[in-house]
């Protein structure tokens, strides 16, 4: 308990002076990013940023070639990939390559941790592009985007084996303490990262099954959803509650817990959405 409390502490004086380090987005990210929010940008100019990065550019070119978005042709260049799938999703694929290459950074003992960290967080992006489709006038590309910077503020913790180098034995000591601070440590970061503001309200009142917020779905409420439902149909502790007393769920019209089936609804959605992100089905 007293290694907990050191650790929390020393977390917390460094949230509050400013001393965390903050993870960084590649350069990549940034560019594309600049691109695709500059209204006299062409697909030629992305693409051109893309090809840079050889990773990437399989990866974009992996789900270009889905059933989705190829046609009767494979397409073999990144500007036709951009041009069949839309700057949108060409940016939240670069958001999402990015964010996995951090998850993949930690090794050791926490690599368990953030390999099953990464792995929700895409689950819950997918459950939240589909809740958002069928259940809400709001974007589901800021929905997938939200799902999968949910829980970022995970991320800085690695570094904090550095200055407590005893918790190498007791990684779930860390993992708890992290939770306790993880939404602030988000905030941080996706400010930093210059983000929408509804996508950082999610990031830190996803946890908050009880809030209210507005009356009428928002983007907080779908994530709530969306992490709730990729536990659904497993001995998770999250699926013990009756959920459908939150009220999220009532906004989208679940107002008991037999109600929640109503969720298989959205089943193929979220396989499109896996789909975007190039990702496997199921969380584990």
């Amino acid at each position: 308990m007293e290694l907990e409390q050191k650790i929390l502490q020393n977390l917390e004086a460094k949230i509050k002076s400013n001393r965390l380090v903050l993870p960084s987005m590649p350069d990549v990210f940034l560019q594309i990013k600049k691109i695709v929010d500059d209204p006299s940008s062409n697909m030629v100019n992305i693409a051109k940023v893309i090809n840079r990065d050889p990773s990437l550019t399989a990866r974009i070119l992996k789900v270009a070639n889905n059933a989705l978005y190829r046609g009767n042709h494979e397409i073999t260049n990144v500007q036709l990939a951009v041009s069949r799938m839309g700057l949108q999703l060409i940016k939240t694929l670069v958001t999402s390559h990015a964010i996995t290459q951090m998850f993949n950074q930690p090794k050791g003992v926490l690599k368990p941790f953030f390999d099953a960290l990464h792995k929700h967080s895409t689950e819950v992006s997918a459950n939240a592009y589909a809740i958002a489709t069928h259940y809400s006038k709001l974007d589901p590309d800021d929905a997938l985007l939200a799902g999968l910077v949910h829980n970022i503020g995970y991320l800085p913790m690695a570094r904090c084996i550095e200055s407590f180098p005893e918790v190498e034995s007791e990684p779930g000591l860390l993992v708890e303490v992290m939770g306790n601070v993880h939404t602030q440590v988000g905030e941080m970061i996706l400010k930093s990262w210059a983000f929408p503001k509804n996508i950082i309200d999610a990031s830190i009142y996803y946890v908050e099954q009880f809030r209210k917020g507005s009356e009428n779905v928002d983007l907080t409420d779908i994530v709530i959803i969306a992490s709730l439902n990729t536990y659904r149909g497993t001995d998770h502790p999250c699926t013990l509650p009756d959920w459908s007393q939150y009220p999220a769920f009532k906004k989208i019209g679940i107002n008991t817990r037999e109600e929640l089936n109503k969720l298989d609804e959205i089943k193929p959605d979220i396989e499109n959405a896996r789909t975007m992100l190039g990702i496997t089905s199921g969380v584990e």
